[in-house]
């Protein structure tokens, strides 16, 4: 599988559809993702990546660990640790996801894809709060991005329930 730089962060929109989230993040728009996608020049990387689209989140995150131990770019180690947040997040393991979220925005803050993981990441939490300014700052990034608007709907929704239950709560 050939891999695209400027397809390096994966989408997590179908597997958090899944628990009603957003799963790893999604190529950038004008990238798709087919048999000829490109995901950085680190042969570990693009295959973990290709993992994570296969859904094989386990196997993604051992090889985009090795990857990882000698990729020196910057961008592609944001994007390397973006996907273990993906991946993480996709097994509900947030807490783990949100470490790695948060050390690829340390390394670049200008991935609308990991913005969108991390609120997912919040959200799984029930950290709802954190996860709008999550998906707020990855809108500002990519305000067309699809799968940002479908987790802000999703993420729109829980929040109502959660009003719901708390006024609910409060007239019993």
């Amino acid at each position: 599988m050939r891999l695209h730089p400027r397809s390096r962060v994966l989408p997590l929109l179908p597997v958090l559809a899944a628990w009603w989230v957003c799963g790893p993040v999604a190529a950038e728009p004008e990238t798709s993702l087919t048999n000829s996608t490109v995901i950085g020049t680190d042969p570990m990387l693009a295959e973990g990546a290709a993992a994570m689209l296969r859904g094989d989140w386990q196997r993604g995150i051992e090889l985009t660990q090795v990857g990882l131990g000698s990729t020196v770019s910057v961008s592609d180690r944001a994007a390397a640790l973006a996907n273990l947040c993906a991946a993480h997040a996709s097994l509900k393991q947030f807490e783990k996801a949100l470490v790695f979220c948060n050390e690829s925005i340390e390394l670049q803050e200008g991935r609308w894809q990991t913005w969108q993981n991390r609120a997912a990441c919040h959200l799984g939490v029930g950290k709802i709060d954190e996860a709008l300014r999550d998906l707020e700052r990855g809108l500002i990034l990519n305000p067309d991005a699809d799968s940002l608007q479908k987790t802000l709907t999703i993420l729109r929704d829980r929040e109502k329930l959660q009003q719901e239950r708390l006024r609910n709560l409060v007239e019993s």
